[in-house]
């Protein structure tokens, strides 16, 4: 099977694939330069330190032509925001938030042993092993009605959702939605370790808002913006 690779969301073909390169490379740089200068105490740790050290970098970089031309309307935009709200525009946030996509996105869930669904078994069984509650499925006709539970440590998927997930093969026919409450952390990690990348989904909101929605997608292939597990967050 042929790497694909996404960043922000975005499926990139060949000429994109140059374009993400760059930029990574750019963004890279700025990370590199910013903590040169942080551990020899030249900037703080403070957000807004590191924005104005980044921002000051972005103008230097585009005086300089630094990088290639496929990054200077990546720089400009970068400085735009920073013009506009200077040491409020956090642009270590921005810029560490695309190189661990990055990292993250990586991943080739065909270089891992096994059909998904059972990596997908793999995961649920780490997560029992800490104590979690799983349901799969959670027989109940909507999320919200799941809002009740008072759990730490709980994962459930909505029959809806979870009926015929699993070709014959045990491949993914459809993205699959699932639900977390609490915090989110070790399940992320539980399926990243077995190939699996998560997507927010910011299009289900609970309305006591005690748990979250992601999805995982056939083959990794995508679409919104990857959750970072915690491996590659600073």
């Amino acid at each position: 099977m042929k790497h694909k690779f996404y960043i922000n969301g975005l499926l990139m073909n060949k000429e994109e694939n140059i374009y993400q390169a760059d930029l990574i490379n750019m963004v890279l740089g700025g990370l590199i330069a910013l903590k040169s200068e942080q551990q020899i105490g030249s900037v703080s740790y403070s957000p807004g330190s590191e924005t104005i050290f980044l921002g000051k970098w972005l103008k230097i970089v585009k005086k300089q032509r630094r990088y290639p031309k496929s990054v200077s309307e990546n720089i400009d935009n970068f400085l735009m925001l920073y013009t506009a709200k200077g040491r409020g525009a956090d642009l270590s946030a921005s810029f560490a938030q695309i190189y661990n996509e990055y990292r993250t996105a990586k991943i080739n869930s065909a270089d891992f042993k096994g059909s998904a669904k059972e990596r997908f078994t793999k995961a649920i069984d780490i997560l029992k092993e800490k104590s979690w509650s799983i349901s799969l499925p959670l027989n109940e006709d909507s999320v919200d009605s799941a809002n009740e539970s008072t759990k730490d440590k709980e994962l459930f998927v909505m029959k809806q959702n979870w009926d015929d997930i699993f070709d014959e093969q045990g491949e993914l026919n459809r993205a699959l939605n699932f639900c977390v409450t609490s915090t989110a952390k070790e399940a992320i990690d539980a399926l990243y370790i077995q190939g699996f990348l998560l997507v927010k989904d910011s299009t289900q909101k609970s309305s006591k808002n005690n748990y979250l929605h992601y999805n995982i997608f056939p083959q990794n292939s995508y679409t919104g913006t990857v959750v970072i597990p915690s491996q590659y967050k600073d």
